[in-house]
């Protein structure tokens, strides 16, 4: 793990996709106060899968949607708070489904400016929190592992980080993490264009956290991946 000032993918595909490979580094234990620290957890749904043809947070596996899968990684990862971000063509269906299964749903209005506006929709929801982790539905393979690994970096870091990106053999991936000072940068006035290019400030300071898991780097985006990574998923 070490400070990465590189440029990022955008949120929507794969951060593992990028040639930036993290080094790990130590941390240096526990801080004081980080037990009541609160991670805000939202799981972005608001794309129109094109590519996929349906809504991707509705596939089903093993009796349980894509969206009751990554919701319960984040939750069982320790995420005290939990939102779905979703908007466009599949709204109705995916704010439904968020129903059934007890989560908090709210509505990107104009998800055409692609993920960066859902993370906007999400920072501006009423309530307390110190950080947010911000996972696509689409990378349907995440763990709770991954999740509280992340958290557990955060509640290390004693403020010497504002992000944390899980990665697998030196790739990045998903989910990821930032502070609340830093992630509310996208609201200025001059706002940083997407996730990338907040992620890219020289000013950001990036923590690596391995995984084991090489899921954390695969996004189904049509239904070719489908086919490829739902055998792979635990259950």
């Amino acid at each position: 793990m070490h400070r990465q000032s590189s440029r990022l993918p955008s949120l929507g595909g794969s951060l593992g996709r990028s040639s930036n490979r993290p080094r790990s580094i130590l941390c240096r234990g526990r801080c004081r106060g980080v037990d009541s620290v609160k991670v805000r957890g939202v799981v972005i749904a608001a794309g129109e899968s094109s590519r996929f043809g349906a809504a991707k947070a509705l596939l089903q596996l093993q009796g349980r949607t894509v969206l009751e899968r990554v919701t319960a990684a984040l939750a069982d990862g320790g995420c005290e708070e939990l939102f779905v971000v979703c908007g466009g063509s599949h709204r109705q269906v995916v704010e439904q489904e968020a129903n059934r299964i007890g989560i908090r749903s709210i509505v990107n209005q104009d998800p055409s400016d692609g993920p960066v506006s859902s993370i906007r929709v999400a920072i501006q929801s009423a309530g307390e929190w110190d950080a947010i982790l911000i996972q696509p539905v689409d990378v349907v393979g995440v763990q709770a592992t991954d999740v509280s690994h992340l958290i557990e970096a955060f509640r290390n870091s004693c403020g010497d980080f504002d992000a944390w990106v899980i990665s697998h053999q030196m790739r990045r991936g998903h989910p990821l993490l930032l502070t609340r000072k830093v992630v509310g940068r996208l609201l200025e006035e001059d706002p940083p264009a997407h996730l990338r290019a907040l992620l890219a400030l020289d000013d950001v300071r990036i923590q690596h956290v391995d995984s084991d898991n090489p899921l954390v780097l695969e996004d189904v985006d049509n239904p070719n991946d489908w086919e490829r990574i739902s055998p792979l998923l635990r259950n």
